[in-house]
Parts: C-alpha cells; structure tokens; sequence
C-alpha cells in the first residue's frame, strides 16, 4: 500500500457531520448516569450512605462496590476496583488510591436528577499517607499502594551485554546526564462517553469510543462474571485517541447498570472530568551515561530508567518495556546495562500515549549523542551515521534488525533535506552567510533519530 492514497472510508460523514460519536447517541426510555469520584490519593473506604441520594425525585438506582460481582479490572493485570468501597469480595478493594477511584455510579431520569444525588451520597474516609515521587515509592518505609508489592515496583526490566568494566575502562569520551519527562495529557476531542442497552437478542450491548473491542468485552465479563455471549462492544466513531482509550473509562459501569436495570443507559464525561480522570503520558527519569573513543565509536551506554505508573498498572510495563529498548536510541552498541523501574504512586495512572515509551528514550539518548558530537567536535549527522543499526545487527536486548531496515539512508535523507550536504565524505551544515551579515536573527537546527519496535 506505500506509495497509494487509500480514501477514509469515515472521512465523508464525518466531514458533513453525519457521523455518530457516542455522545450523539440517544434510545428510547433512557437513563443517565452520573460518577462519585473518590478526588482524593490514598484513603480507606470506611462507609457510603447512599440513601439521600436514592429518595431524590427521579433517581433510578446508585450502585457501589457491593454491586460489581467480580470487583477488579484492568488492561494488562486487573489491578483496579472498578469501584472502591466496602462490600466488596475482593480484598483491598475499599482502599482509595488516585483521585480517579470511582466510589459510586448514579443512575436516573435526567442528567440533572443524576448530578443533584450525586451531592447527597455521604462517604466516610480513613486518609492514608500517600506517594506521588516514584524514587521516595522505591524507598523502605514508603506507603506500601498494592499487596505483595513492595518497595511499590511493578516490574524491573535488565537489559546487560558485555563488559561493561573493560568498555568504561577503553573510553576516551565520557558523557553523563539526567532526563526528566512529565505527564501530557491527549486532548482529545472527544470526551469519555458511551451508551448501554440490551439488545433483541437479550445481550447486554455497550457503545463507546476504544482502541480494543475485543479486550474491552473480556474485562467487562471478568468485572461482571458475564458470558461473553451476553455482552456485545460496540464502536461508535472514534473521536480521536492517540492511546488513551486503550485502557477502560465507561465501559464496565455503563454495562453494570444496563444489566440490573435492563434499560438503556448513556453517560458523557465532561472536559473537566476526561482531563482530571484518565490516564496520562508516562513520566520517566533517565540517568544515562555514554562512552566513545576519539574516533567516534560508541562502545557503552549505561542508564537508569524510572517510570511512574501512578496508581494502577495499565500498560505500564509494556511502555516501560519499550522505554527500556529506545533509551540506547538506534544505535549500534557493544556494551549496554540498563535497568528500568516501573513504580506505583498515587498519582493519576499513566499509560498508552503515541510513541508507547518511545519519545522519552529518545529524549535521553538523542540529547546524550548530540552532547557526544559537541565532545568529540564530529557532525551530530556524522557521528549517527558511524554507529547507526545495520540489517541484522544486535539491539540492545540481543534480538536482530529486521531485514529491509535501512536507518542509515533515512538518517542521509533527512540531513540532505535539512541544510546538511555532504562533502568529501562528512556531513556539514551549509552556512547561509548572506542570513548572518544581513539579519539579526538566528535559527538553531538540531539532528535527532527516533525509531520505534512496531509498524
């Protein structure tokens, strides 16, 4: 398909505004639903009263933890109580751990009924001390967030080949530095929302906006104890994700009350709630340290790596994973010892964002090379250009380039097209003299590489 211009087969609705997104959607003898966020870290559910909220005037029903048959959820492990609270089967499972806990879903006739029961619920609270930097999250006496979890580390990835004693001990140039990424929120346009029903066929049907039909079905019947014959996904038009739909929002509540109540149900997070109460862009510390000799040679990379998970998993270690690969950049490199850390706090959870881990390795690696070239006085394009990943060379983690990668000629392309030129075998940028006598201004041009392990 390179090369052809394949037409959206979406782009016309959604160009005269026919498409439906799930905020659009509407059915007949309808209710709505309203959240009772926990907004608070890290606390015990001591006690809900719920029963203010249920005698207010067109209140249908409130469901709590003590309603959710199998109460835990979550992506790649189900980490998560799909509302926190007691009553609750699972264990630890009344334990608040980011603002983002669901205590309560309310369902009534209006929206407006919804959000006014929504203010009656009465919840009693034991705070508990919280973490929000994931190196204190590492050290002894932290706030422990998850049984059999201590020192709070989810997963601790190492990457090690080499000696790496005999290559510190070889290198002529020697650079090291720190990397610190925040959390970036998606913005999407369009908002968490969803509506439920039961379908002719007596099966509980959800339409969203996701990324994963299939897994979203899997964690509403584990959440439910459904069949999966009894409970469809469906998807309305997608509003954009960039990865943060990957992980659950609606789904579960939204299916937990269309099947006690058997009528449909729809809800629409706010633009305050979508950005208070959805996963993030991973925050990721890198400490890093590169070796090289005169000529060039990149011959040891070491780094820590530091990611915070917040609060529950997500896809937390799948990013951290892949952090763990891109930290070392697209380079070849003979000895490489990284250790990556994937830790809980009781921040808001990070997960799935465009680049899957990817741009904050590169952040560290691109800086460190480029800080290499200055040290080295070699072209940022030259020095890429000697180390760069050949087909079937080693990655760090010891599996080969695939076949039909050619990095290189990319890395060339890029140079040619950016003001680089290449005279007698090195790579420099062209000097526009007539810019530096005639203007004032100047215009800094860097060089950056960033490789991915999909697509």
């Amino acid at each position: 398909m390179i090369g052809l211009d394949i037409p959206r087969i979406d782009a016309e609705s959604k160009v005269t505004g026919e498409a439906l997104y799930p905020g659009d959607l509407n059915a007949d003898d309808m209710l709505h639903m309203k959240i009772l966020w926990a907004d608070r870290p890290h606390a015990r559910v001591v006690s809900i009263d719920t029963s203010e909220a249920i005698a207010h005037p067109g209140v249908v029903a409130v469901f709590t933890a003590a309603d959710v048959p199998n109460n835990e959820y979550g992506l790649v492990m189900p980490d998560q109580p799909v509302l926190c609270g007691p009553g609750s089967s699972k264990q630890d499972a009344d334990i608040v751990r980011t603002t983002m806990d669901q205590i309560a879903v309310i369902v009534a006739e209006t929206v407006e009924a919804a959000s006014a029961a929504r203010d009656l619920i009465k919840v009693r609270y034991d705070n508990l001390p919280g973490v929000f930097d994931p190196f204190e999250a590492m050290s002894e006496g932290a706030p422990q967030l998850h049984r059999n979890t201590p020192n709070n580390i989810l997963a601790h990835y190492r990457v090690q080949q080499g000696d790496m004693e005999a290559a510190w001990a070889e290198a002529e140039v020697v650079v090291e530095g720190t990397y610190h990424t925040t959390w970036q929120e998606h913005a999407y346009l369009q908002p968490e929302a969803g509506l439920s029903y039961v379908d002719d066929e007596g099966r509980v049907t959800v339409v969203v906006a996701g990324q994963d039909a299939h897994e979203d079905l899997h964690q509403i019947c584990h959440a439910l104890e459904l069949p999966a014959e009894q409970v469809r996904v469906r998807y309305a038009a997608v509003g954009v994700a960039f990865g943060g739909r990957e992980d659950m929002s609606v789904q579960i509540v939204l299916a937990l009350a269309t099947h006690k109540l058997r009528r449909p149900v729809k809800i629409v997070w706010s633009r305050e709630e979508s950005t208070r109460y959805h996963h993030k862009r991973h925050p990721i510390t890198v400490k890093t340290r590169w070796g090289a000799r005169r000529d060039g040679s990149i011959i040891a990379v070491e780094a820590e790596v530091v990611g915070d998970a917040g609060a529950y998993a997500y896809t937390s270690t799948k990013v951290l994973a892949n952090a763990t690969l891109m930290v070392t950049g697209p380079y070849r490199i003979p000895n490489v010892q990284v250790d990556t850390y994937t830790v809980y706090t009781n921040n808001l959870p990070a997960g799935a964002f465009r680049g899957f881990g990817g741009p904050q390795g590169a952040f560290a690696a691109e800086t460190q090379i480029n800080r290499l070239a200055v040290q080295l006085a070699m072209d940022p394009v030259d020095l890429r250009l000697k180390n760069v990943l050949q087909e079937n060379d080693l990655l760090s983690v010891g599996t080969p380039l695939p076949a039909g990668i050619n990095i290189g000629s990319v890395i060339e392309a890029c140079a040619l097209n950016s003001g680089w030129q290449n005279v007698s075998g090195q790579w420099r940028r062209r000097i526009n003299y007539t810019l530096l006598l005639t203007s004032t201004r100047r215009r800094g041009v860097g060089f950056a590489v960033g490789y991915k392990n999909v697509g």
